[in-house]
């Protein structure tokens, strides 16, 4: 939904103070760009939770859940280093958007502070920041334990918190964005013959999916079919179908 205030659709030379343009176009493309990355990332996760990998053998999903791991781990590190990082030549969210108020022309500071407070973190936003700094600082930068031998666990988080985070955070930079629009994903948008362009990652699971014991269980258990069949609730009936449907294969 477009934004109604108008100052997100004046170019960067209406809003702020000329000695700062350049300043402003280096350190708004770097944040664009690792926004990306992780966005990116996020994306990724989503579409491997999204696929029936959770009724693979756990000897058929090891790379998977490594993958999720790790991506998990990524996405935690690049938000923390957004948003968290306490360094004195740092480069983050809240600092970037702190010079763009400083150097507005006086004019467009009223609504921009208006945007910026329809943008703030709210609380749910703010714990799962401090979740991540952390994990971050307890587990991924440190390991660390107290005197009793005791590590330290400052518990999961999920992809939905972490999606949660990033579009709070997008939000703000959404705010400090002038006269552009602007994609934060490193995935191509748009359509080629009249469909969205398809995602790697989409094609990857497709042949993971087509390939599996899962998928093509009742043929490959032909005779154990009906029993194994019974043992299925409705919601693993209906998953196993919906995607035999789409490699055209029968009902199960």
């Amino acid at each position: 939904m477009e934004d109604p205030l108008t100052i997100s659709n004046k170019k960067p030379e209406d809003v702020l103070k000329p000695e700062f343009l350049e300043k402003y176009k280096v350190l708004h493309k770097d944040i664009w760009f690792r926004l990306s990355q992780i966005n990116t990332t996020i994306i990724i996760l989503e579409k491997v939770l999204q696929s029936p990998l959770q009724y693979f053998p756990q000897s058929e999903t090891i790379f998977w859940n490594t993958v999720c791991w790790n991506f998990v781990r990524v996405s935690e590190v690049l938000i923390h280093a957004m948003v968290n990082d306490r360094g004195s030549d740092t480069h983050t969210l809240p600092r970037f958007k702190n010079n763009v108020r400083n150097w507005l022309k006086d004019s467009e500071r009223e609504e921009f502070d208006r945007i910026l407070k329809e943008y703030k973190f709210d609380q749910i936003t703010k714990d799962i920041l401090v979740k991540i700094a952390d994990i971050r600082n307890k587990v991924l930068a440190h390991c660390t334990f107290d005197d009793h031998n005791i590590f330290s666990d400052p518990g999961g988080i999920t992809v939905s918190e972490i999606r949660r985070a990033y579009n709070a955070i997008e939000n703000i930079f959404r705010a400090c964005s002038f006269g552009v629009e602007y994609d934060n994903t490193l995935y191509a948008t748009g359509t080629s013959g009249g469909k969205p362009i398809e995602k790697d990652i989409d094609k990857l699971l497709d042949l993971v999916v087509k390939n599996s014991s899962w998928l093509n269980q009742p043929e490959f258990m032909k005779e154990h079919w009906p029993d194994i069949r019974r043992d299925l609730s409705e919601e693993q009936l209906q998953e196993l179908n919906t995607w035999r449907d789409k490699f055209g294969l029968p009902s199960a």
